[in-house]
């Protein structure tokens, strides 16, 4: 027997309702809502979304998937949305590696499949059926027959937006990975293990370093690093991760507070608290590569301010062989603790612990696992398929608050809240014997 009519009725009252919200969000600040045709960025793309917005996409997002779900044929769904969906990555990865975002924005109106592949020193018929799919899925437009041209999405792919390096990164190594994830369940041994190295990237390419190890070990490899480091620029504006900057109270710290970013990558976060926030003094920290980076590359482009006023220090670290910078009033960490076994996140923050002062703070900034209550729908996360995703890099997962907040207290740390960063969430800490 199906679902009763009244499970419909909710499902299209809560469609409605997002859609209304959003709506309601652009006519609010111009009145329009973008085509899907338009190439020109919208006044809201570059701003950080309100709370009642984030919930209606995600809202939106669940409740319209769940609704065809439901009223399609079962085998129908099956084949049209996981199936088939395994072509989208491997096309998408095509368009990345031919540059064809930044092809067709040289003719807006758009460009025949010929002139694309003749640019990209492929075959055009190939190439036009593999743009033919992006173009369904509402990524690039067939303007006409075999004439595709860039959309408000396939703008974002241009090798100017971090965005892209993020999408090489998901359509190449994580798409490549995934296809042993059976393979490594299966696996007597690696198959029960959390060791970083016995992921199923390992298994697709044969390493024995877990895949950041191996990037930064191997000169060969090192630009997936670097690739990486920008493309969290591109994911850390997606997730609107710069919510943090507002939402978290830095301005009650005193002037010339200290704020370690440990594992912070290229400073993508720090940059944003260097320009927000300029009486704090940052301190950026991870392994050399990434240090060389922001220093060299990064921060002398993005954010020279802060090198010229010396309100920002770059120092490696190691933190699984040494503690981060003693004394910082607080030590925040984005993304980190969701790519580690517990043994090795223990390690992390007990370093961690060992020098904070009694007023520092701990600030993990990462995905909360939302798991669905008893006997309730599970509308589709980012918190799911980063998990999995995660567990496909480096045997990685995303935790619940109930196990972000046991970590804490076994490495001597006591939970104070949690903060809303927009589709993050950011678990304050302090010395467990501090009261304060």
């Amino acid at each position: 027997m199906g679902p009763p009519t009244s499970q419909i009725s909710c499902l299209l009252t809560l469609i409605n309702q997002a859609a209304r919200t959003l709506e309601s969000g652009y006519n609010k600040d111009d009145g329009v809502v973008p085509s899907l045709d338009q190439i020109e960025p919208h006044a809201l793309d570059g701003k950080l979304s309100a709370p009642d917005t984030q919930e209606a996409i995600q809202i939106l997002e669940g409740a319209c998937a769940q609704l065809c779900a439901t009223l399609a044929r079962p085998n129908h769904t099956l084949v049209n949305k996981f199936f088939l969906t395994a072509l989208e990555p491997s096309s998408l990865h095509v368009a990345f590696m031919f540059n064809i975002p930044d092809v067709l924005q040289e003719t807006p109106s758009g460009m025949h499949v010929n002139e694309i592949a003749q640019r990209c020193g492929t075959e055009p018929s190939k190439l036009a059926r593999i743009l033919r799919l992006l173009s369904a899925k509402h990524c690039f437009r067939e303007v006409e027959k075999d004439v595709f041209a860039n959309n408000r999405l396939s703008v974002q792919l241009l090798s100017s937006n971090p965005l892209r390096n993020l999408g090489l990164h998901m359509t190449g190594d994580t798409t490549a990975g995934s296809t042993k994830l059976a393979e490594t369940l299966a696996d007597p041994e690696w198959g029960h293990s959390f060791i970083p190295a016995h992921s199923p990237w390992n298994k697709h390419t044969s390493q024995p370093l877990a895949m950041f190890d191996y990037w930064a070990s191997n000169p060969d490899m090192r630009q997936h690093g670097e690739r990486f480091g920008i493309g969290m620029i591109g994911w850390s504006a997606t997730v609107e991760a710069a919510t943090v900057v507002h939402a978290y109270p830095w301005k009650d710290l005193a002037t010339g507070a200290t704020v370690c970013d440990l594992g912070g990558g290229v400073g993508t976060m720090a940059i944003h608290l260097a320009r927000a926030h300029p009486s704090l003094q940052l301190k950026l920290q991870d392994i050399p590569d990434r240090v060389v980076q922001a220093e060299t590359v990064v921060w002398p482009t993005q954010c020279p301010e802060a090198i010229r006023e010396n309100r920002i220090e770059f120092k490696a670290v190691d933190f699984f062989r040494e503690s981060p910078i003693a004394g910082c009033d607080v030590y925040y960490l984005k993304n980190i603790i969701h790519v580690f076994p517990t043994a090795e996140c223990l390690t992390i923050l007990e370093g961690v612990r060992k020098v904070m002062k009694p007023a520092s703070r701990v600030l993990i900034h990462e995905y909360i696992l939302q798991t669905a209550p008893t006997g309730s729908q599970q509308f589709e996360s980012d918190s799911i398929k980063l998990d999995v995703s995660l567990m496909v890099h480096v045997n990685g997962r995303v935790r619940t608050l109930d196990e972000y907040i046991a970590l804490g207290e076994q490495a001597g740390l006591r939970f104070i809240k949690v903060w809303e960063f927009g589709d993050l969430s950011g678990m304050e800490f302090c010395a467990k014997e501090n009261e304060g």
